[in-house]
Formats: structure tokens, sequence, C-alpha cells
């Protein structure tokens, strides 16, 4: 049977009809029957002529709806068929790709769903419709299962993507872009590349389980892919005569299957080249696993280039701030590099006492400014050989409040805001004796707290004009042994120090006397305060610096 044989003279159309008549008809036919047969000849004259009146208007009551419903059935079927025939010549024209379905042109190439039987002479009416409805249900399936699919790439590229650009820390993000891609692209490894136009290199900073790698733009994989400027997508990377096998006889690995693409800035400038290497339970990398690390390679230029943006400007800004704290200890022969090690020293203590990143930066900046507003010091008292006068003491100790004066007027990163108030607090003590303001305790922000045992240490343990500061007019211009500083200072602790400062300190002393070893500090001056450390002599066994 094909589709636009009409339904009305269909076999199966006839029989239905034909009950559907006898149906109606015979119960009313059997009625007339009893009538005649077993109740009119019973009944007296007058009454069986009222019954059979009745009967009569009864029976062509009882006809008239059996054949109005018939007609309206015999309609009824009559557009059923127009309506299946419609549907199932639809069905066939979407399945055959001749029209569209939903507003869409449907290819059954790309869907999961098997392709569509085509009609069979066998089949009725309703078996034909229910196979139609039964393609455009699996190819409404195939639809939903693909766009669930691609819901389901576009939600992870954005959580992905999300998750790149909110960090602008480039030593961070280089670690996070390989674990967000390896994870992403489910590959074994890989590798994130930065072109350097300048000297015509690739280097990478973090290439998991390897050390730093730079080469030539042009060479290997990623060199050419970085001069090139295309996408390169290979099964076998061995296969390939510009491929360097002796990375992966090095490191006993096997390179298989490459996907590597450009990373563009926003002006299409190639800015680096990320490589994922060896798809996870498949021979290479297909069609989709390309599209979906082009649109996560997008992020990836934006969040690279953003970093480097951001690094650029923070080199700049401690390039400022350290031609500022230089000024101060160039006016004077005896602090040169004093600020410096102050930072270093303050670092360290704030490192071991577990400080977040942040803290660490304002601790940083605040030690290499602290000495700042020494600026604002007349070099007569400055550089004095002498004592100091009480008015010149005065004087000096006004520097701190100098400091906050000077760097209230630069403009800190929001995050570090607290370097002025910070910078300026490291000659407060922690029984409130200290200066400008006297703080106490709490009062006192814990970054100067750390700032002042590393100033204090620095200055003790360097060359120093001390006679100023002393009324000990033979008070010679040595720093002072290491024992006599850490006595001196440990006694201080409660008073003038923060305890747990101090035990940070402490503890960071033997790692901050190895860094300036043959520096700031002679090495057979350092190796005997090291040794001094583990046995605790007296402080008459240790030479001078």
């Amino acid at each position: 049977m094909t589709f636009d044989t009409s339904i009305v003279h269909s076999r199966s159309k006839k029989i239905f009809l034909t009950f559907f008549a006898l149906g109606s008809l015979l119960p009313i036919l059997i009625a007339i029957f009893i009538m005649r047969q077993y109740v009119l000849p019973y009944l007296p004259a007058e009454d069986a002529e009222h019954l059979r009146f009745i009967l009569q208007l009864g029976v062509s009551a009882m006809l008239f709806f059996p054949l109005l419903s018939f007609f309206l059935v015999f309609r009824w079927l009559h557009s059923l068929e127009n309506i299946t025939t419609e549907i199932v010549s639809k069905t066939q024209a979407v399945s055959s790709r001749e029209e569209e379905f939903a507003g869409q042109k449907i290819d059954r190439t790309d869907l999961y769903a098997d392709p569509v039987t085509p009609a069979k002479p066998e089949e009725n009416e309703i078996q034909s419709l229910i196979r139609s409805f039964n393609t455009i249900f699996q190819t409404a399936a195939d639809q939903l299962a693909e766009r669930n699919h691609i819901k389901d790439l576009l939600a992870r590229l954005i959580g992905i993507s999300a998750n790149l650009t909110s960090e602008l820390d480039f030593d961070r993000l280089f670690p996070l872009i390989i674990g967000n891609v390896t994870q992403a692209m489910e590959a074994e490894r890989t590798s994130l590349y930065v072109v350097d136009w300048d000297r015509r290199e690739l280097w990478t900073m973090v290439a998991e389980g390897v050390q730093q790698i730079r080469l030539p733009l042009g060479q290997g994989i990623s060199g050419r892919v970085a001069a090139t400027g295309e996408t390169l997508n290979v099964p076998d990377a061995w296969e390939l005569p510009y491929f360097d096998r002796s990375f992966d006889e090095k490191n006993n690995f096997r390179t298989h299957s490459v996907l590597c693409l450009p990373i563009r800035g926003r002006y299409g400038k190639t800015i680096g080249v990320v490589q994922v290497i060896n798809k996870q339970g498949k021979e290479r990398f297909d069609e989709e696993d390309e599209t979906f690390l082009k649109g996560l390679v997008s992020q990836v230029g934006i969040a690279l280039e953003n970093s480097l943006l951001v690094d650029e400007m923070k080199l700049s800004f401690e390039a400022s701030i350290k031609t500022l704290s230089a000024t101060v200890d160039s006016r004077h022969p005896m602090t040169a590099g004093h600020s410096d090690r102050v930072t270093e020293y303050s670092v360290m203590i704030a490192k071991r006492m577990n400080l977040g990143r942040e803290e660490q930066e304002v601790i940083k900046y605040a030690a290499i400014l602290h000495d700042i507003g020494k600026i604002g010091i007349r070099d007569d008292i400055l550089m004095k050989e002498g004592r100091f006068t009480s008015k010149e003491w005065e004087e000096m100790k006004t520097h701190p409040r100098k400091t906050l004066a000077i760097l209230e007027q630069f403009h800190f990163p929001r995050h570090l805001r607290d370097v002025p108030e910070i910078a300026c607090r490291h000659h407060e003590r922690i029984d409130g004796s200290g200066y400008t303001e006297g703080l106490k305790g709490d009062k006192i922000p814990l970054g100067a707290k750390i700032i002042a045992v590393a100033d204090v240490f620095d200055a003790l343990t360097s060359k120093r004009d001390y006679p100023k500061y002393t009324s000990e007019d033979n008070f010679d211009n040595f720093p002072m042994p290491l024992w006599e500083v850490v006595e001196m200072m440990k006694s201080q602790t409660g008073s003038h120090f923060d305890p747990r400062v101090m035990d940070a300190f402490l503890h960071c002393l033997p790692a901050a006397l190895k860094h300036y070893r043959g520096n700031h500090f002679r090495e057979e001056y350092v190796d005997s305060m090291l040794q001094m450390l583990q046995s605790r002599p007296g402080p008459d066994s240790l030479p001078r610096q």
C-alpha cells in the first residue's frame, strides 16, 4: 500500500464501517422483532395501536442517531486519512532531508539514530502512523541529546574561562592553565609556551614534570605552530620529520597524538602556544576536541595577555619603589643596602608565620620603604658623626611621620593600601615606649612588628655610626657579635618585640645568614655564627664582622 492510497476504499475501512453499522442497527432490529412478535399480539387493539405509533417514532429516532453517528465516523475517518497521509509524507521528507523540521534543516548524518526505514507495503495506516511518530520522536531525542552535549561543553568552557580570567598573577596562572586544559581535554600532558618575539624564542615557565624549556621559533611542533599560526592535529608525532624525539627518550615518555594551537592576543598577534599530548582513551584528538580547544584557547589568550600586562606593571611599580628606597640608602654610605636586607628578613619572617601572599607583599613593600621619610631629614643631622643632641634626636624621630606623609601621596594598588601605615610604625614598641604615636600591643600592625625585628637586627649586625645613638663615647662602628644581638633582642621580647615575631625570626636566622654569606657577611663570620647557633657558645668566642 502506498501512502497516497485513499483510506476510504481500503479494506480495513470497509470492514470497520460494516461492523459499525451492524453494531448500531442490530439492537434496534432485535427490539422491533420482539415487540411485534411477543408484545403487540397480546395487547388490546387500542393500546396496541398507540404502542405501534410510539414504536414507529422510537424506531425513527433510533435509526436517525446511528445514521448520524455513521456519517460522523465516516467524516472523521476521512479527516484522519488526510492527517495520516500528511504526517507520513512530512516525516519522509524530513528524514530524506527534503524539508525543514521545526524551522531547521535536519541532517541525519549529524544524529546518532539509525537511518529511517522506508515504508513497508504490508503496513496498514496505524502501523505507518506509529512508525512515522517513532521517527519524529527519535529525531527529536537525538537533537535534544546533541544540544545537551553542546550545553555541557559550553558550561565547562564558561567555568574554565571564569577560573582563568580571575587569576592575574603570572606565576600562578601558568600551572592553572595547564591543569585546566589537561583535565578538560582528557590529555596525558599539556605544555604552555610564551613567544618572545625579541629573541625569536618560545619559553615555558611550567611544563609538567620537566624543567624550563626554551626553543627557537620554528623548531619542533610548538615552534612551528608559533611561527605559522596554524593548528596542528596529528595522530602520531613520531611520524613528523621535524619532531624531536630526544625529549621523549630523555624523559622515558612516548608522544603519540598531539593537538597544538596558537594563542593570540587581542590584536591577533601570536603570544603563545598550547599543546595537548596523548588523548586518553582515543587514538587522536577529534574535530570536537579541536573546536573545544579553540574556544578555550581564546580565553587562555585573554588571561595570559592580562597577566603579562599586570606583570609588566608590577615590575615597573617595583622598580619605582626600589628607586625611592635607593635614594635614602645612597645618602649615607653606612646605610647602603639596609632597606633591601630589612625587606629580605621581613619576608622570611612573614613566610615563617604562614601569612598569605597578599600580606607578604604588603610587608615586602612596607619594608622597602620604611625609611623613606629620612629624605626629609637634614644632611647635617642624618650624616652627623658625633652624638645627637636632644633636639637633633627629636628631629630624627620624625622620619616615620615623614614616611607616612610621603607614602600617602603615592598611589598604591588596592591590596597594598596598608603599606604607608605599616611602614611608618616600625619604631613602635609593644609596651608603648616607641615613637611616633606610642602605640601598644595589638594597636601596632603585625607587619610593622615584623619590620621592627628585621630593622633592629640589620642595624646591630651592620657597620653603622652607632655613637650618635648612644651616650658611650667609645662605642665603635663595628657590628655586634651575633650572640650579643640575639641575647639583646630576646631580652626585649615582650617589651620592644612581639614574642610570635621573635620566635619566627630565630627560626629564620640560619637561612638569613646563609643568604648573605660572602656578600653582606664575611664567610668565616657566617660559618662561626652558624656553629654558635648549633653549639650555643658564649659571646666572647664570636668574631667581629
